[in-house]
């Protein structure tokens, strides 16, 4: 994988000079580890909040304690009541059912559910179900069937395990049920998905597959699983600027610099 350092400047006149702010714009983040590490996500509220983006994606491992109540206090604490939240919950958000209800109890949200914004659809999944662990199945799988059959020109999915993890994460992600992974990836790619969102993995990867992008976001303060650059592994965030052409993604590190950065159209 190639990194690409740009300047401000010129992404400023190449990019966000065609931002459009009447377009739904965001940030994803993913394992901040909260009552471990939270200073990177600490720093990824306060940019969102400087370019007045006030909604984000959270890919998972929110917190650092399955079922902690002062953890998702914590989170709550950081966010504050001006900005909107979704989550695809993680291993160390829900590890049993009680740790579930804390998370309803706490976010007031289920764990998985849609919705929409102009021409896109926004999937927020779950690979932590209690007894589906590791998998999109039952009647999440169902749901979701049903919900890529309606017609958007862009659809964004965000699940905690990448369906195709790097060779750090092999096993502990969704290939370890292989036939569910596929079966999964054939409905995102004959379904038209611009983009999944997956974190786990503490590094950052992007790839594509049959039309699809995969992008791995695991570096949002959780330890690094590889410290090692040119494999991803720097702690950051994205944050997703929408023009009339299409979405605008910026992958940000902690020194403010542009580590990635692409363009999705429709």
């Amino acid at each position: 994988m190639r990194f690409f350092l740009i300047t401000f400047f010129c992404i400023f006149l190449s990019y966000y000079g065609h931002a459009d702010p009447n377009y739904f714009q965001f940030g994803v983040i993913g394992d901040t580890s909260i009552g471990q590490n939270e200073k990177v996500f600490v720093h990824f509220v306060a940019h969102l909040r400087k370019m007045g983006i006030k909604t984000f994606f959270h890919t998972g491992d929110v917190i650092h304690k399955p079922g902690s109540e002062a953890q998702w206090d914590r989170f709550l604490e950081i966010v504050g009541e001006e900005m909107e939240f979704h989550i695809s919950l993680g291993n160390h958000d829900v590890n049993s059912a009680k740790s579930l209800m804390v998370y309803r109890n706490r976010i007031k949200k289920p764990p998985y559910y849609s919705f929409e914004s102009g021409d896109a659809i926004f999937l927020i999944l779950c690979t932590e179900l209690p007894k589906e662990e590791a998998k999109i199945a039952g009647t999440q799988k169902s749901w979701l069937v049903e919900k890529l059959k309606k017609n958007y020109n862009y659809k964004f999915v965000f699940l905690h395990r990448p369906l195709f993890p790097t060779i750090f994460g092999k096993s502990f992600c969704l290939d370890r049920f292989p036939e569910e992974r596929d079966s999964l990836h054939k409905l995102f790619s004959e379904n038209g998905i611009t983009c999944v969102f997956s974190g786990h993995e503490h590094i950052y990867n992007r790839t594509k597959r049959d039309g699809v992008t995969y992008l791995t976001t695991g570096g949002g303060g959780s330890r690094l699983l590889v410290p090692v650059e040119e494999y991803g592994g720097f702690h950051h965030y994205l944050l997703a600027k929408r023009s009339k052409d299409g979405y605008i993604f910026s992958v940000f590190d902690l020194k403010g610099r542009i580590r990635d950065e692409f363009m999705i159209k429709k």
